[in-house]
């Protein structure tokens, strides 16, 4: 009797474990930037004065945090750097990099209207997913592309390709550029000086 109600706990276990994880792959990378979306679209209505930028910017931060991996795209964009560095400074570059990521999308999504953004379609493999999505502005549509990943049972960008063009990457040839010539330091005084 004793090992049937031990295997019954254990069936129970295995059968809540597996609807907890359907759970968390039942919201599609797609519908996570969809629902991203409608809350950026929905907050720029609520605060759309310049009077607001503050409050907006603040709103808008809450929203992009958690969707983003910044530490991911810190890494991706140092590229071999990366492991030239102190933890210390890993840490702190990430730390400025992810506030001028922040800043730099918050300055581009932060005037978007109902209809300007689709959300269009998704690539999922495995842990990693691709989801297309077109931007009109002032009567030209343009191509973006987020690469995702899935992590701690949520789904995060980790790059953002504009017109073929992969941010991390363009980042990585500016900042390998940049060490070669003023070392890691150079950088971060230059990134420190963007942030303010």
């Amino acid at each position: 009797m004793v090992r049937i109600v031990t295997l019954i706990i254990a069936v129970a276990a295995q059968i809540l474990s597996t609807n907890s994880v359907c759970a968390d792959v039942a919201t599609s990378p797609k519908m996570e930037m969809q629902t991203t979306v409608n809350e950026i679209v929905r907050i720029a209505a609520i605060y759309p004065d310049e009077s607001q930028k503050a409050e907006r910017r603040a709103k808008l931060r809450e929203v992009i945090n958690p969707k983003f991996n910044f530490s991911e795209m810190a890494k991706r964009s140092l590229g071999a750097n990366w492991n030239d560095i102190s933890i210390e400074e890993q840490q702190d570059f990430t730390t400025v990099f992810s506030e001028l990521l922040a800043r730099t999308y918050l300055s581009k999504i932060e005037t978007v209207k109902p209809g300007m953004v689709k959300v269009e379609s998704e690539s999922v493999e495995l842990s990693r997913a691709s989801v297309k999505t077109s931007v009109i502005s002032k009567g030209d549509t343009f191509p973006i592309e987020y690469r995702l990943s899935f992590q701690d049972g949520r789904w995060q960008v980790y790059d953002v390709v504009i017109e073929n063009i992969g941010l991390v990457a363009n980042y990585r040839n500016e900042f390998s550029g940049i060490i070669r010539k003023s070392k890691f330091s150079g950088l971060m005084e230059k990134l420190r000086a963007k942030v303010g």
